[in-house]
This record gives structure tokens, sequence and C-alpha cells, in this order.
């Protein structure tokens, strides 16, 4: 690589002075996000049981709520220590299954996956096992660290933002890249990229979901 190309490269690969979160905006977000997941849960649970609207958002705000009270007696404290806060893409993801559950009817019955999200569950299976890789350091490249620099932020919402222009065939296949952007301007949850588009659940998550779409192929 020649040198002007490196002097022109190596600002964005930068990770040594990264642009972090407002002390006050990682608390809200912490609640919030804590607030949604907890609501979408609380909502998906209680379907089980009955399957009156009334109910269900009635336990999601309850869920909501329990979340912003002060102090260490709400779940988002507990659930801040153990695993910080849920990324971007997972808090966006149970609102809007939040909104179909308590707006209108859900669907029934097995739905076909999309491309776009098999494509965007593929890329976040295979990033959570890179990650994975890099805590024990086995790439050749600190790939966490680099989540700090510009230029994987622009990487992260092109690889987003694909699936999208391709296809268009998602429900909601804005949600990643919406997120992306939320984290460019505000930098949450760490001001790190890879914080924000991914996180141990929703990678598990992606898991059942690639499974149960080949299951449903084969």
């Amino acid at each position: 690589m020649s040198a002007l190309a490196w002097d022109w490269l190596a600002p964005l690969l930068a990770t040594d002075a990264p642009v972090l979160p407002q002390a006050g905006l990682v608390e809200v977000n912490l609640s919030l996000g804590w607030s949604v997941v907890l609501a979408w849960l609380g909502a998906w649970g209680v379907a089980r049981w009955t399957s009156r609207p009334g109910v269900q958002a009635g336990v999601a705000l309850l869920l909501a709520l329990w979340a912003w009270l002060p102090g260490a007696f709400t779940p988002d404290y507990w659930l801040g220590l153990a695993f910080q806060a849920p990324s971007l893409v997972t808090t966006l993801l149970c609102a809007g299954l939040l909104w179909d559950r308590l707006a209108r009817t859900p669907a029934h019955g097995p739905q076909p996956a999309r491309r776009s999200a098999l494509a965007l569950a593929v890329l976040g299976v295979g990033a959570g096992w890179a990650l994975l890789a890099d805590t024990f350091a086995r790439l050749p490249v600190p790939l966490y660290d680099l989540g700090f620099s510009p230029l994987a932020t622009a990487l992260v919402l092109l690889a987003a933002a694909l699936p999208w222009v391709l296809w268009r065939d998602g429900r909601r296949p804005w949600l990643v890249p919406l997120a992306v952007l939320v984290f460019a301007v505000l930098r949450l949850p760490s001001g790190n990229v890879w914080d924000a588009v991914l996180d141990p659940w929703l990678w598990l998550v992606l898991h059942g979901y690639l499974l149960r779409a080949i299951r449903r192929r084969t």
C-alpha cells in the first residue's frame, strides 16, 4: 500500500480517539431499550393465555413503566449489570413486533422467510462468530476495536442496506440501516457500531431464525 493511500485510509481506521455517547444518553438508552424489550416479552407471554389486546397492552405498559423507576428495584438495573443495554436493532425490532401485536392482528401460521431477512440473519450470525473469535484473539485484526472507527460504521451501513436495495421483500428492511444511522448520530449504546447492531441475545435468536428457515425448506 502506497504512503498516499495509507495517509487517506488511516483516519478512517483510527480507534485511538473514539466518539462516545453522552452519559445521560447512555442511561436513557438503557432504560428505553429494556423497557421496550420487556414490554414485548410481556405482551408475547400474555398472548399465550389470552387473545384480548387490552390485557396484553396493560401488561406491556406496566413492564415498560417498571423499567423507568429509579433505584435498584427495577429490571433494567440488573439487566444492565448483566448484559448492558440491548442493541439498537433489538430495541427497534421489539418495538415493531409490539406494534404489530397491539395495533393489528398478527399473521398466524408459518411465514415464509424473506430473502432480505435471511441475508441480514446470515450477516448477523457470521459477524457474531467473528466477534466471538476476536474475543479469544483468534483473528489477525482486532475486529471489535475496529467498530470504533468511522470506516466500520460505513461498511456496516453498506452491508445492512444491500439486502434492502436488492430485494425490498422484508416487512422492515430499513430497520438495521436505521439503527446504524441512529448510532452515527448519537453513538449509542457504547460508541462501537457492533454493539448497535448486535447483542448476544439477538445473535442467538438469529441462529434460531436460520435453523427454522432451513427446516422449512427441507
